[in-house]
């Protein structure tokens, strides 16, 4: 599903190089009906979601894998956006699931309860490899019971990217680590403008600034990690309350009618937006920026604490895999030192792995961002979201909910997430009784 074209072509270029510099030596050319020694190819099938850059590295891995096992294949897929988890779901249900796919914390437990992955814990106490490999917690996700369901293939602290141009042009002090959502409030307001006062904004102060944070912050929480609702606490209601008068009264968040003709993310690649929160996966297309220069800061403190979002992703097998020893292999490469590393240096991810993250591979200082300890401190304070089964139908409730309260049609923030409350809790009771939970 790649479309293929000069620049393209370059990156793959330079990322081969860079490939058989760390040892990654891609494959032969495959014609007719692969063989080796008169023997068929083990072909198993793997998905996976990303953008240019990880489908590059996703190839590069691929490759390498390939040369050191020569009698499998990989057959890779790509989707893009929120079709990936039922693409998987529909998949496992039709019998035709991948051997190796991705898989998104949020969904895991939905996945768990129709038991859909194979359970690694005897593959990793056959071959040796242990928990202590991977840093702290980030196995957790995929875990139930004494099961290990999946492995973490990649974490991200999102962190604030900010434009130093509009900065110096507004006279506008750069973020630092004493910053607060106060004076975030106050960069925000004189970085947002409208020079020719028709009413349109040319600038935005920030946006793409989790809600998850602002309600944190303030010490409170959405959910609990059973799926009980949490927002009508009253640390969670200030925090809310932040987020959208961010949106509806200092007008430093765009509305949604806002970005209708322009993504906050092509805002800020294109000079329009002053600070865009976001994941370092960002980093290596952010490169690519050559209007301004850009720097990262760690997100602001709020009056209970300093917190960000950390997200994470992961590798596992459907038990429907034809071939779960060869998926396993390829799992145990993805997910050791020297892909790792590779995805360090290549992708800027934070490797899972306490080897190859202490390695600092990913660390280049003559390339922005320059404050690289903003993401160490980040991962500090960072938070998962809770993963809790029905997550993804829980939160599906809030969204129309939260939709009229950051546009500005509901203007009461108790009465919606009174509402919102009361269709979580009748979707939950519904859950719980057609799980038989």
């Amino acid at each position: 599903m790649c479309v293929w074209g000069t620049g393209r072509i370059a990156r793959v270029v330079l990322l081969a190089a860079a490939a058989v510099a760390l040892g990654l030596i891609c494959s032969a050319c495959r014609v007719g009906t692969p063989k080796v020694d008169g023997e068929s190819l083990v072909t198993i099938k793997y998905l996976a979601w990303g953008d240019d850059t990880e489908i590059e590295m996703n190839q590069a891995w691929i490759d390498a894998f390939e040369a050191e096992h020569p009698g499998v294949r990989v057959d890779f897929e790509s989707v893009q956006g929120q079709a990936f988890d039922q693409k998987l779901l529909t998949q496992v249900a039709g019998n035709v699931a991948p051997d190796v796919t991705y898989v998104n914390p949020p969904s895991f437990p939905n996945f768990l309860r129709r038991d859909v992955f194979v359970d690694l814990r005897p593959y990793m106490e056959r071959d040796g490899v242990t928990l202590d490999e991977f840093l702290p917690g980030l196995v957790e996700p995929y875990q139930h019971g004494e099961g290990i369901y999946g492995l973490p293939r990649s974490w991200h602290p999102m962190v604030v990217y900010y434009n130093k141009r509009l900065f110096d042009r507004f006279n506008v002090e750069y973020p630092d680590e004493s910053w607060t959502w106060d004076a975030f409030i106050d960069a925000g307001k004189r970085l947002t403008i409208d020079e020719d006062g028709d009413g349109a904004k040319e600038f935005f102060g920030a946006a793409n600034f989790p809600r998850q944070v602002f309600v944190r912050s303030f010490g409170g929480e959405e959910f609990g990690p059973d799926g009980e609702f949490l927002l009508d606490r009253p640390e969670s209601i200030e925090g809310l309350k932040l987020y959208i008068d961010l949106i509806n009264k200092h007008g430093v968040f765009p509305s949604p009618s806002e970005t209708r003709t322009q993504a906050p993310q092509q805002m800020f690649e294109t000079g329009r937006l002053a600070m865009f929160c976001l994941g370092i996966w960002s980093v290596p297309s952010f490169r690519r920026i050559d209007r301004f220069e850009w720097d990262i800061a760690i997100m602001p403190s709020g009056p209970a604490k300093r917190n960000t979002l950390l997200v994470t992703a992961g590798w596992a097998i459907p038990r429907t895999s034809r071939h779960p020893e060869e998926a396993w292999q390829f799992v145990k490469y993805l997910s050791g030192r020297a892909a790792q590393e590779y995805q360090m240096q290549i992708w800027r991810d934070p490797s899972p792995r306490a080897d190859a993250f202490n390695s600092l591979m990913f660390w280049e200082p003559e390339k922005p961002p320059a404050n690289r300890e903003a993401v160490l401190k980040s991962i500090e304070f960072g938070q998962f979201d809770n993963f809790f089964l029905g997550q993804p139908e829980l939160a599906n409730e809030m969204g129309r909910e939260m939709e009229n309260l950051e546009s500005g049609r509901s203007k009461d923030v108790e009465a919606s997430v009174a509402r919102m409350k009361r269709l979580v809790e009748r979707r939950r009771a519904e859950l719980i009784e057609e799980w038989d939970l």
